[in-house]
């Protein structure tokens, strides 16, 4: 049997020395919720404590639409059927939590809250697009709210059905439960047509992070990844390093395969998507005039290509076949890899039975310059929109607003501190990851509007996939991207004049 362990000493004596006193994040994505709510233990936080640091929704007190009717047109595959209505209650936390939500804004503004669900998946966008198109060119207000696949649901934006969310009442983005990050990227000459935040427990489900087996890191003396996160040294040389020095044909016939033992398991697809957002690295920036220009040519990002590339392609510790074979994470899944990069709902959908205790920790930093730790969620999640002709904005943004205030007071704690944290995390220090996991979610012009930029999100899976230099695959397509960019901001100026 050939066995091959590097033990990387410059590494292992600077990870030792990690300092273990508490370091403090400051995130950039969602806003986190008041310093006492964060830091007391779940089961001891008592109504009046929450009375007194919760924000209220900040609807007027008497407000009610009685009789009316606010129906969310939603996806009815995998993750979404159940994430905006569910018909009954189960005993699953997050599947009460959506129901409670439901049934409180509903006392609350006297409205009745339906759903219709259609087949939405990847490749049923058509169908997708073709009912919403349809419900608003018959002015059948049929629909008051979309929770719209985020990669593809952004392409309608110009074709003018939506209304601009900037302009209904009550709607608050600066509160706690929306995005202001995903907020401030869309918003284009005075126009805002999607939103997100604690309204879509999909959008923390589709956050990448780092999970790792702690067997495998006790069997190799790997240091305390918890203190390496809270030193600022979890970065992608850390990464690389720790990956490389588990390589081992376990099974002895000679070639690493599926059956072998790795330090790191990071399928070729959507993973490939995460770096630009984990290295602080953005694909569009605003000007100095505030005009968005793409930034994929600069320095800092053909260096965040490179080392990609490198460690897909020369990094023996690393598993990587293409992200759909159903093997893409067996070494991980069955105890034979140290990492794994995924979503944090891998935790739910494929570790819920895990043989073997795993920590999570964020993506890593690309160096020790780099301030905070971001991630990407992954473009499955919702985003909202309202139809043009959907009908009384005033009760819209007012039931919107509700839930998505209700989500954040209850269905965001039920899925990420219970179900995510308690349930399904087994230590206290991946509580802690989660927080900052989720603080650090970056949203980008060009990363959520990639589906009418031809997909310059997705390079690194073109440059990983077929082994190709950045420079080159970046040359070869930036005439094609910037002409994608020109033709989407200009929609938007029509449509800034039309209204």
């Amino acid at each position: 049997m050939r066995l091959r362990i590097k033990t990387v000493s410059a590494l292992l004596a600077a990870l030792t020395l990690v300092t273990l006193s508490a370091i403090s994040f400051a995130g950039c994505g969602s806003p986190q919720k008041d310093t006492a709510e964060q830091t007391a233990d779940p089961g001891e936080i008592t109504t009046e404590t929450a009375a007194e640091t919760a924000p209220s929704d900040g609807l007027p007190p008497n407000l009610r639409f009685d009789g009316e009717k606010y129906v969310i047109y939603c996806r009815e595959d995998l993750l979404w059927p159940n994430e905006m209505v569910t018909d009954e209650m189960n005993g699953e936390i997050v599947n009460d939590a959506v129901y409670n939500r439901q049934r409180a804004v509903e006392e609350k503004l006297g409205v009745d809250i339906g759903v219709v669900r259609a087949p939405g998946i990847w490749g049923n966008e058509g169908k997708f697009f073709d009912r919403l198109r349809g419900s608003v060119q018959s002015g059948d207000n049929e629909f008051q709210l979309v929770a719209g696949y985020a990669y593809y649901v952004t392409a309608l934006a110009t074709e003018g059905i939506f209304t601009n969310l900037l302009e209904v009442p009550y709607l608050d983005f600066d509160r706690p439960w929306w995005n202001s990050n995903l907020r401030d990227e869309l918003t284009l000459y005075g126009q805002l047509y999607f939103a997100g935040g604690d309204l879509s427990y999909t959008m923390i489900a589709q956050m990448f992070a780092t999970f790792f087996n702690k067997s495998m890191a006790e069997k190799y003396a790997v240091p305390d990844l918890y203190e390496t996160v809270r030193a600022g040294k979890w970065t992608y040389d850390t990464l690389y390093e720790l990956s490389a020095s588990i390589a081992n044909d376990i099974d002895g016939d000679g070639e690493m395969t599926v059956d072998d033992e790795y330090g790191l398991v990071m399928p070729i697809g959507n993973n490939c998507d995460l770096f630009f957002p984990a290295f602080d690295q953005p694909l569009t920036a605003r000007d100095e005039s505030g005009e968005i220009v793409i930034r994929m040519g600069d320095e800092r990002a053909v260096m965040i290509a490179d080392a990609v590339l490198r460690i897909y392609k020369e990094n023996e510790g690393v598993f990587s076949i293409i992200e759909m074979e159903p093997d893409a994470h067996t070494p991980f899944i069955h105890g034979r890899a140290l990492l794994n990069i995924n979503v944090l709902n891998f935790a739910i959908d494929r570790l819920r039975d895990s043989s073997f205790e795993y920590g999570i920790i964020p993506p890593p930093k690309y160096d020790e310059s780099q301030k905070d730790y971001h991630t990407l969620s992954q473009d499955a999640y919702s985003l909202f929109c309202i139809p043009k002709n959907a009908g009384d904005l005033d009760m819209i943004g007012a039931v919107t607003e509700a839930m998505a205030a209700e989500s954040y007071f209850s269905v965001t704690p039920a899925f990420f501190e219970t179900a995510m944290k308690y349930k399904y995390s087994t230590d206290e220090n991946s509580i802690e990851m989660l927080d900052i996991i989720r603080s650090g979610a970056l949203f980008n012009f060009g990363f959520v509007n990639s589906v009418s930029c031809e997909n310059m999100i997705h390079i690194f899976r073109a440059m990983v996939k077929n082994n190709t230099p950045y420079t080159s695959l970046y040359a070869k397509n930036e005439s094609k991207y910037q002409a994608a960019l020109t033709k989407l901001v200009e929609a938007y100026k029509e449509l800034q004049q039309l209204q």
